[in-house]
């Protein structure tokens, strides 16, 4: 059992790709549609990173965390992500920790906060009880409640003050 990466052909019921592009699906993972699913979420969560200028990481980087040779260096190093009890937020959760990043996660329910903090965040914002971002600029007092980076893929709900806390 496997799933992979294409650029071209995805939709195809059979592909023939080079195994380099293959992973093992893990025994947790039971069924086909969620290990297509990995690569989705957790390559969007990568990219997203990217783009906020957190890779590459440098081929020295020994992988064990703290995001040597990022391309630029941020003296914020704290992240603000929404949804992060989700598939792409749990991701970006995950990769920002290894990054060395301090992570406030939001959800929007209470029984969403342990997954996100199993999941690595430093702080979770239960947006259900709690006035978003009163809480997201106290969770943050070494930067005066801003950001160096804001993952917020909720939309026009919270986009506008989400570029207010950068």
């Amino acid at each position: 059992r496997v799933f992979g990466c294409t650029l071209f052909g995805a939709y195809s019921n059979r592909i023939l790709i080079p195994t380099v592009q293959l992973r093992k699906i893990p025994n947790c993972i039971d069924t086909y549609a969620k290990a297509a699913a990995f690569p989705a979420v957790s390559l969007t969560a990568l990219y997203a990173l990217h783009l906020a200028g957190y890779f590459p990481i440098s081929s020295n980087s020994n992988g064990g965390g703290g995001g040597g040779g990022s391309r630029h260096q941020f003296t914020n190093k704290s992240i603000l992500i929404h949804s992060a009890a989700g598939g792409v937020g749990g991701f970006l959760v995950q990769m920002s920790k290894i990054l060395g990043l301090y992570v406030v996660g939001v959800v929007g329910s209470s029984s969403k906060v342990s997954d996100a903090e199993m999941l690595g965040c430093d702080v979770v914002i239960d947006k259900s009880t709690q006035n978003l971002w009163s809480a997201a600029e106290t969770a943050n007092p070494l930067n005066d409640g801003l950001y160096a980076t804001v993952m917020d893929a909720n939309g026009v709900s919270t986009l506008r003050r989400s570029y207010d806390h950068l």
